[in-house]
């Protein structure tokens, strides 16, 4: 297996948002319209529904980005951090 191939996981990993989305929205639907159907008030809870599972899978989608965007940013910090100890600890090795 080539190394620098992602796998299967991270794959689906980095396209389940619009799988979030669009299933989010469609099952909260049908779970509205089967309210409606019950309650006879077609299709206001339908609409509602789905309107709150597409803003559910957004908001979710927004902070799994903003949590990844984190871990990132903390890793290249710490690789900066390193570096420079490193840099630090062997003086003579300039520039390389």
């Amino acid at each position: 297996m080539d190394a620098n191939k992602p796998s299967l996981t991270e794959q689906l990993h980095s396209s389940s948002g619009s799988y979030d989305l669009v299933l989010s929205a469609v099952l909260f639907g049908l779970l509205g319209l089967l309210v409606d159907r019950w309650l006879g008030t077609t299709p206001w809870f339908m609409v509602g529904a789905t309107l709150f599972g597409f803003a559910g899978a957004a908001l979710s989608i927004y902070y799994r980005y903003r949590h990844d965007i984190a871990v990132l940013e903390a890793k290249r910090d710490a690789a900066r951090h390193d570096t420079a100890v490193l840099r630090a600890a062997t003086p003579g090795r300039v520039g390389s």
